[in-house]
């Protein structure tokens, strides 16, 4: 599975893509996270929104290979696991 970070400082809105699949539909998790999922259900990546506040990867699908990708991106962004 690769993967890649995008982060747009101006919205402060963090993306965590596992695949480069299409995105079919997003499901909120709560109102500061979201699972993206293509057209037959994999998850293909994670959205955080207020990302500079923290990035809360408790209880999201593919927790460690979203942390160690943003280990890589080189973000400094708090992460609460």
């Amino acid at each position: 599975m690769t993967g890649y970070v995008k982060y747009d400082k101006e919205a402060d809105m963090l993306c965590v893509r596992f695949s480069d699949e299409s995105i079919d539909h997003t499901v909120p998790v709560d109102d500061l996270r979201r699972i993206d999922y293509s057209l037959d259900n994999p998850v293909v990546g994670l959205e955080f929104v207020d990302a500079s506040g923290g990035v809360d990867l408790r209880d999201m699908p593919f927790r460690a290979k979203a942390e160690a990708l943003l280990g890589d991106s080189g973000l400094d962004l708090p992460l609460l696991v």
